[in-house]
């Protein structure tokens, strides 16, 4: 098969580029990439999203209330009613919930995954009872009689396991999903269960996955290639999220709080180097300033390891950088993995926090250390939309920082192979034909395991 995009023919054979040759011949397309990937996903949890109460764009905790109230009326009593994407410039009130669904438990999450808002029959359900203290590296607030309310990181995990659980038609659901806004790889970071990775394993994958199962559920399993699945990393949690407050800062919040630290630094070190021994690599979520720069320390003590094992470490977010922390990055055995569409709703909160705006989505600095950029959306934190992150490369906060559009659409494809570790994608000869294609500057079509797919 011949593709063309009327100055460069591409002859594909199989799952592999045979020839790449000067003229026009061939299906013709505006435009011909190496296929797109979504360096930062959560497939599972998208296509549970997908399914879910859409709660996108509301800033207002009544309006979610209203929209919950609507939602409600359509279910029987009792069943669960689950929705995500709110973000609140200050916590909801307590009992809003309870009047907008008293016969449903209610479990919405906030639009970066970081918080959640219950009502009290969801509490009720999970046994919550105003003794019950948070795990760690978690928090409550509680209503007037102290009944958990808001729940913060990993005070979720108390109620999450009374959730209806996700099953592998909602993975499935994600990753179709995302195979048709022309993505054919993706970069599934270590939110998701186990089981999820036995599920894929059975599947026959509409697009390659690069896997990284969370901190203390890889141990059993063997780094490699399953088929479409390249099983490489373990993911840690620096600290939180910004809209959740939880991002680990050096300024405070105006509460007078630095956010929250998760996974401690020196079991990420600990922890980390037995995983680097066993053949993984490490992926590490850091999106405050005293995050980022912790996990630099961290890395510049397992870089000799990596190194040996011929791997690529990985920081995850990398939202929030000081100057000073810019020249530590430099000569790292580090891939960054960023997200530059979250700018995009972050905006508005950054300045309301009194966070400096220099410091944020520093596109431009980063990519001046000479480290490996890869690209994602975080879904279902947003929704993984490859103009949505060029819209915001292209507008950061500060001008200096934005990137040129070649190197946003690089940094969503042969960027994140470099961050997989992939080294057989690209346009040349014996290139795997993993190919994005384009008109009116969107994806139209793909091609993926050899076959040609236009949407």
């Amino acid at each position: 098969m011949w593709l063309t995009d009327g100055s460069r023919s591409l002859l594909l054979q199989g799952e592999r580029l045979l020839r790449v040759e000067p003229g026009a011949r061939g299906l013709r397309f505006e435009r011909i990439t190496p296929g797109l990937q979504d360096a930062h996903t959560h497939p599972l949890y998208w296509g549970l999203a997908l399914r879910g109460l859409d709660l996108g764009g509301l800033t207002d905790p009544e309006k979610v209330a209203g929209r919950v109230a609507e939602a409600a009326r359509r279910l029987p009593p009792g069943a669960w009613l689950q929705g995500q994407g709110f973000l609140f410039h200050r916590p909801p009130p307590p009992g809003l919930l309870d009047q907008a669904a008293p016969e449903h438990p209610v479990f919405l999450r906030s639009r970066d995954y970081h918080s959640a808002w219950i009502n009290r029959r969801a509490a009720e359900r999970a046994g919550l009872t105003p003794g019950t203290p948070p795990l760690e590296g978690g928090g409550f607030l509680r209503d007037g009689e102290g009944m958990p309310y808001y729940l913060l990181e990993r005070a979720q995990d108390l109620l999450t396991p009374h959730l209806p659980p996700p099953g592998p038609e909602d993975l499935r659901r994600g990753l179709e999903d995302l195979a048709r806004r022309g993505y054919t790889a993706l970069h599934a970071l270590g939110y998701e269960p186990p089981e999820a990775l036995e599920w894929a394993l059975k599947m026959e994958l509409p697009l390659r996955l690069w896997w990284a199962l969370p901190r203390g559920a890889w141990r059993g399993w063997r780094p490699g290639v399953y088929g479409e699945v390249h099983l490489r990393a373990v993911k840690f949690f620096a600290d939180g999220a910004l809209d959740s407050r939880t991002a680990w800062m050096h300024r405070p919040y105006p509460d007078g709080s630095f956010g929250l630290p998760l996974d401690p630094l020196e079991a990420i070190r600990e922890e980390g180097e037995e995983a680097l021994r066993a053949g993984f690599t490490l992926a590490v979520h850091a999106i405050g300033t005293r995050a980022v720069e912790g996990v630099l320390e961290v890395f510049q003590a397992l870089a000799p390891l990596a190194r040996e094992k011929g791997v690529l470490l990985r920081m995850e977010h990398v939202q929030h950088v000081r100057d000073e922390a810019l020249p530590l990055f430099k000569g790292l055995p580090l891939a960054l993995s960023l997200q530059p569409l979250h700018l995009l709703e972050d905006r508005a909160l950054i300045g309301a926090l009194g966070f400096p705006r220099e410091e944020a989505f520093r596109f431009r600095s980063l990519k001046a250390t000479g480290l490996p950029m890869a690209f994602g959306s975080d879904a279902p934190v947003a929704p993984p939309e490859y103009a949505l992150n060029l819209e915001a490369a292209l507008n950061p906060l500060h001008p200096g920082e934005a990137l040129e559009e070649e190197e946003v659409l690089e940094a969503h494809t042969l960027g994140a192979a470099r961050a997989a570790g992939w080294a057989d994608q690209g346009l040349f000869p014996g290139a795997r034909a993993d190919l994005t294609l384009w008109e009116g500057g969107k994806p139209v079509g793909r091609v993926y395991r050899g076959r040609l797919e236009i949407f």
